[in-house]
């Protein structure tokens, strides 16, 4: 396989299947190794991976400092470092690239949830100022981080969590997803950075300039029951194609938007999925609304809500419930993806 590296060199990936032995070489160089590592004579140079995955650097003791310091320069992938052992684990620096290509794809949290008669059990955790959210799994492991910005009436959704230092990927100025909403906090609106339809497109053909791709809408209002107020959502995201995926809600497509009436009249374009809040009931005995949370042992919140479809509002499709302090409990199914429940779970910070 041919590799190009920075200042025009030329490098092949080489194997040997006979000894099961891999190194990197240039046209003019080569280098064997052996499975207790590599070693260098004259001028001939190259980066080996032995059986045992380990990513070889030459001998020091084969090569003079003026050898080294050259066979250095021209290290293109910067994997030569000096080790007692003079190697280094290939595949934890190949893991390690891995995990900053996983989350740089979002597809992961954009496309829907696995086809479950359960909802999806997931957390979220609220930073004491609230300007910080977290979507944590059932089992606390990191999902995807929020962060608040007040001035911009803005939220900034990343894949990558600030305080994981030890990956240093996390970039505030790049979110995967940007969540804006006006001035009341009644209406959201969630798009993806990135557009999956004109991501390779040039500047002035993307979608940047034309409100990016949509990936929810949702809005806020009151309505009275009985004695009591309660908080409803509508909530507007694409619908699903054949194969159950998203459709991309791009403006450069043709679609109307996403949080428009005609969004989900449908089309032969595209037709949105809609989902309306399942109504509380009122409760003589303890003089409020009362909602069932399924499985969840939840305290009396206004940011409480449940999703079902229209068509049928006895399936619950997502709920969000306070649990403790800043804690929040956040379960979901299809059709919805994990950064639309975020979402619409973060949405629902300014209700009261």
């Amino acid at each position: 396989q041919g590799a190009s590296a920075a200042g025009g060199a030329s490098w092949r990936l080489m194997f040997r299947e006979d000894s099961g032995s891999a190194w990197f070489s240039s046209p003019q160089r080569s280098l064997r190794s052996s499975p207790k590592g590599a070693t260098s004579s004259g001028k001939d140079s190259g980066f080996a991976l032995s059986p045992k995955r380990f990513l070889a650097t030459p001998s020091t003791s084969a090569c003079s400092s003026s050898e080294e310091e050259e066979w250095r320069n021209k290290d293109p992938f910067k994997l030569a470092q000096t080790l007692d052992n003079n190697c280094l684990d290939a595949i934890s620096v190949a893991d390690s690239l891995e995990k900053g290509l996983s989350r740089e794809i979002v597809t992961e949290f954009t496309v829907p949830v696995r086809p479950s008669a359960k909802l999806r059990r997931h957390h979220v955790l609220k930073s004491e100022d609230a300007l910080e959210y977290r979507l944590l799994s059932d089992g606390y492991d990191f999902i995807l981080y929020a962060c608040v910005r007040t001035e911009l009436r803005r939220i900034d959704i990343f894949g990558y969590d600030p305080q994981q230092s030890a990956e240093r990927l996390f970039d505030p100025t790049r979110p995967a997803f940007t969540m804006s909403y006006n001035a009341a906090g009644t209406e959201w609106r969630l798009v993806q950075e990135r557009c999956e339809h004109c991501r390779f497109a040039p500047s002035h053909l993307s979608c940047d300039c034309h409100g990016k791709q949509q990936i929810a809408c949702v809005r806020h209002f009151s309505k009275k029951l009985g004695d009591g107020l309660s908080n409803c959502m509508e909530v507007r995201i694409p619908g699903l194609l054949e194969d159950g995926s998203p459709m991309v809600w791009c403006p450069r497509l043709g679609v109307p938007d996403l949080a428009s009436p005609k969004a989900s009249m449908g089309s032969e374009i595209a037709e949105a999925q809609r989902l309306v809040s399942k109504l509380p009931e009122w409760n003589e005995e303890v003089r409020c609304l009362v909602l069932d949370f399924e499985g969840r042992t939840v305290t009396a919140a206004p940011s409480n809500f449940q999703l079902a479809l229209p068509e049928d509002l006895g399936c619950v499709v997502c709920q969000y419930g306070q649990i403790g302090r800043n804690t929040f409990s956040l379960d979901f199914k299809q059709p919805l993806s994990v950064v639309q429940a975020f979402a619409m779970s973060l949405s629902a910070m300014f209700l009261k």
